[in-house]
């Protein structure tokens, strides 16, 4: 063991080398968190500080390696006053900034930028964050930070160029609807409530706490992705150093099954293990180190057992899960009529969430209940899950959802904070149960992976007549709402569109694969991708515009959807259309004097979308808000719900703001917290907005009637709470309900709609695609914030493009063949397109001041806007994702073959 002398933060160190990365001294000896552990390999970019003014990684830097050098992490950057800093500022002023746990990263590697080029191009801004990862922001924003940042270290005022983008974002109104009064805080840019936080890295996410004598647990996995399990041998790992106890199912005190709604996946497997990502034991140690080199030791006696590992395999062998669907009206009929058919199969690959902050909990007890503190978007079902495994009354329960480093659907759903409360419950003390990068590749969910038959008729005039489509996803092993997925699936499968006659089908099947379940879409992106792409098709055989195809079908108020519902209000689907058609040719005079470039051509496709806001499907929704004036005369909002990087926490506080009269700064946000909240729903669906914040403002109201009806006294506490609760929804098969409730028959408590368009070059030579420009344009309701909206859509956009594209979690019997996060194919800054955003403002009544959801909805129409943009470039459609340069090339070279045919195979 030898000493190191370095300078950390300018100050001079000495520190002990006992072989530890530079990250685990900051993090495990220095206490200095801003810099996390996003990947542990050297991939992510969450862990940068700087070396001598230079970028490094430091999960992957020999704490040896800093002998006399200077390091800087994102604790020691400080503005003139002591304050923030210029570039954390612009960070900030532009809402770079979302879960915030990439920023100090990127801060970081902004400065080592700006320090050697004061003036950077776009081009050197995206090449020094090569190595920085964001999955929230779409990058847009952050190479807008670092422009304006630059400009202003310059001692310059930022003019018009500032901005990477030439973005405009404007507002629509839709037809009928008058302007709205602007707010007094309402529809302004306010910083990210958490955002100076986020932005100099004292924010605390779930790893970054910590409790005496707390003790730390590993698990033992699953030794392939199929068996039955015979023995433990754990003698030996009890005898290492650090070891505590080591957890099996046996020492569960209640029912040793987890799951948010439906409880499958054993805590620990005691007899048959089904997948990768099953858990066998925890072992629990006074190190990290010493609990992961234990659970290594383990010895694992077990027989192989036969799996399934296709969808075809799965249906097959009737390994069926859910089913699902709806027929209307006479397809045959239909077809006799059609002036244009289209078909085809389609096979979309699961898709990791890859979120930078993996999934942790720690357990512990507080003021006399077992705490978990957890990554989660469902602190009440994990409650309720919590304390059927513990044998416990619910209110001996305490959960609380931490700040979370990014979710995307992914933290819906049960994970490590069963296997924490236990080892807490059992042991008495505070237990931390973290999971590094291939751990949770191997247990979160994934977007599900599908398989899917489509055909669709059109007349003459564009006018579907016909849907008939398949639906089958992969499951995995349990229903981690795999089952929800597939019916939402089946609602969306026709996409915004009138469809007087149709047979949707679906089925999940149980494999022996990873996980599937919620992201972002929620199993609209799926259907989306295929009816978009048929809509586009049908339009190229009849001659007609895109637009116009989508605008003779578009859902408005007094149409049905595929499930049945009659809409009435808020339905901007036309004014999306329209809007984004006109950018779009505006875009267009731009770019094609551009093409072609040699072997490089200029493609632009087309999509639009509709999601849902709010759980639905005959889920309760709803959201709930304690405020209370202080003594201290601030006011304290209690407000049901959790910020995973939405901005959450910042729309509710302007609500509030807006509604009572309060200044921003004047009132406090607390969220997440069973204990404190009025229960609610998960953090889901687009919902938050609608419910939470709908209980926000009517809190305010009957608030201000306490006021009221007894004067205010300095020193007094005045508070009010209300409790909304949507109208009732019902499930896609509930024919009572349809029958009986008529046109007051809704799945769903309110949607969001949007029309997305893609600029993109395809290189004909390469099969490389880039896409260049993105129009988008969403009915939101009413713009609470619109830093947060620009943010949500860039983000969720980022995600259809890389869905589109590149990211893709392969499995082959089982076993992930990507288990390294720079093998998922995330897109990067360097793949930022430019964005022309337009809001249209359709007021939903059931909303605070008639805003709606945003955060999901983008992703929906993106990824087959930019397959109709290829076929529009190179005139190939690709039915299998990602479209990868190899499978374009390939298409490209059996083009006469396979032009525009229509496929009749149905999945079963």
């Amino acid at each position: 063991m030898t000493q190191v002398r370095f300078e950390l933060n300018g100050s001079p160190v000495t520190a002990r080398d006992e072989g530890q990365s530079l990250l685990q001294y900051l993090r495990g000896t220095a206490c200095l968190n801003g810099a996390k552990n996003g990947c542990g390999t050297g991939q992510c970019g969450a862990c940068t500080v700087l070396l001598d003014g230079r970028p490094v990684r430091s999960c992957v830097t020999p704490l040896a390696r800093v002998e006399g050098k200077a390091v800087l992490t994102i604790e020691g950057l400080k503005g003139p006053d002591g304050g923030l800093h210029p570039i954390q500022k612009a960070f900030l002023d532009v809402g770079a900034v979302q879960c915030g746990f990439c920023t100090p990263g990127m801060v970081l590697a902004t400065k080592a930028l700006l320090d050697r080029v004061p003036d950077p191009t776009e081009e050197q801004i995206c090449q020094a964050l090569a190595a920085n990862y964001c999955r929230c922001t779409g990058y847009v924003k952050i190479i807008e930070a670092v422009r304006l940042a630059a400009a202003r270290l310059r001692g310059e005022e930022p003019g018009a160029d500032w901005a990477r983008t030439k973005e405009h974002t404007t507002l629509i109104w839709a037809e009928g609807e008058k302007q709205p009064a602007p707010g007094r805080v309402l529809g302004h840019a306010l910083w990210d409530v958490d955002g100076p936080a986020k932005a100099d890295g004292s924010l605390q996410y779930c790893n970054d706490m910590t409790r005496p004598d707390m003790l730390f647990g590993a698990f033992v996995w699953a030794p392939a992705p199929a068996g039955r399990l015979r023995a433990l041998e754990l003698d030996h790992a009890r005898t290492m150093p650090g070891v505590y106890d080591i957890l099996t199912g046996e020492r569960v005190p209640g029912d040793n099954h987890l799951g948010t709604f439906e409880r499958e996946q054993p805590v620990f497997c005691t007899e048959r293990f089904a997948f990768l990502g099953d858990m066998l034991a925890l072992v629990l140690a006074d190190t990290e180190d010493h609990a992961r080199a234990a659970a290594k030791a383990v010895q694992v006696e077990w027989d192989q057992v036969p799996g399934v590992y296709t969808i075809r395999q799965g249906l097959e062998e009737g390994a069926i899960l859910a089913q699902n669907g709806r027929t209307v009206g006479d397809l045959d009929q239909a077809r006799t009529r059609s002036a244009a058919s289209v078909g085809a199969n389609y096979r979309l690959e699961r898709v990791e969430h890859g979120c930078l902050e993996p999934e942790c909990a720690l357990a512990c007890y507080e003021q006399g209940l077992l705490t978990v503190y957890a990554t989660t978007q469902s602190p009440f079902e994990i409650r309720r899950m919590l304390a059927a495994i513990l044998a416990l009354p619910e209110e001996q329960v305490r959960v609380v959802g931490t700040q979370l480093g990014g979710a995307f659907g992914s933290k819906c759903d049960a994970h490590v904070e069963a296997a924490a409360a236990v080892a807490c419950a059992v042991t008495g003390r505070p237990v931390k149960v973290a999971l590094d990068r291939r751990e949770s590749l191997l247990l979160s969910t994934k977007r599900h992976a599908f398989e899917t038959s489509y055909r669709v008729d059109v007349d003459s005039e564009g006018h579907i007549l016909g849907l008939d489509a398949q639906l089958c996803s992969d499951a995995g092993p349990y229903d981690n709402l795999s089952t929800g997925v597939l019916m939402q699936a089946c609602i969306f499968a026709g996409g915004p569109y009138q469809i007087p006659n149709l047979r949707v089908e679906g089925k999940a099947v149980r494999t022996n694969n990873v996980l599937g379940g919620a992201f972002r879409g929620f199993g609209i992106n799926q259907g989306a991708i295929c009816i978009e792409t048929m809509l586009d098709e049908a339009a190229r055989k009849l001659g007609m515009d895109p637009f116009e195809i989508r605008r003779r079908n578009a859902l408005r108020p007094g149409a049905s959807t595929v499930g049945g519902e009659v809409l009435r209000h808020s339905v901007g689907l036309l004014e999306t259309i329209d809007a984004c058609e006109r950018l779009t040719k505006q875009a267009l005079e731009e770019y094609r004097p551009r093409y072609p470039q040699g072997s490089k051509v200029l493609g632009v496709g087309v999509a639009s979308g509709f999601k849902n806001v709010g759980v639905g499907k005959g889920v309760p929704d709803d959201g709930g808000c304690i405020l209370t004036i202080c003594e201290d005369g601030r006011l304290r909002m209690q407000v049901s719900g959790i910020d995973m990087g939405q901005g959450f926490r910042t729309a509710m506080l302007q609500l509030c703001a807006e509604a009572t009269g309060f200044d921003p700064d004047q009132i406090d946000v607390f969220c997440g917290d069973t204990s404190a909240t009025l229960p609610h729903g998960q953090a889901v669906s687009e919902r938050q907005t609608l419910n939470s914040g709908r209980a926000v403002v009517e809190a305010a109201a009957r608030l201000k009637e306490v006021c009221e009806k007894d004067p205010r006294q300095p020193g007094q506490r005045r508070s009010a709470q209300y409790r909304f609760v949507a109208p009732p929804t019902y499930k896609l098969e509930d024919e009572r309900a349809r029958r009986e409730e008529g046109e007051n028959y809704r799945n769903y408590p309110a949607y969001a709609y949007t029309t997305q368009a893609a600029l993109v070059e395809v290189d004909k030579a390469t099969g490389q695609v880039r896409v260049l420009k993105v129009i988008a344009a969403h009915d939101v309701g009413r713009a609470i914030n619109p830093h947060i909206i620009e943010g949500q859509i860039q983000g969720s956009c980022s995600m259809g493009i890389g869905y589109a594209l590149q990211e893709q979690f392969p499995s082959e019997k089982g076993v992930p063949l990507k288990l390294r996060y720079d093998q998922l194919g995330l897109p990067r800054a360097g793949e930022t397109p430019d964005y022309e955003i337009a809001l249209v403002e359709d007021p939903e009544p059931l909303g605070p001041f008639g805003a709606k959801g945003i955060s999901e909805v983008a992703t929906v129409p993106m990824t087959p806007a930019v397959l109709n943009a290829i076929y529009d470039a190179v005139g190939v459609r690709i039915r299998t994702l990602p479209a990868t340069p190899q499978r374009i090339l390939e298409a490209l070279a059996q083009q006469e073959k396979t032009e525009e045919a229509v496929c009749n195979e149905r999945l079963f």
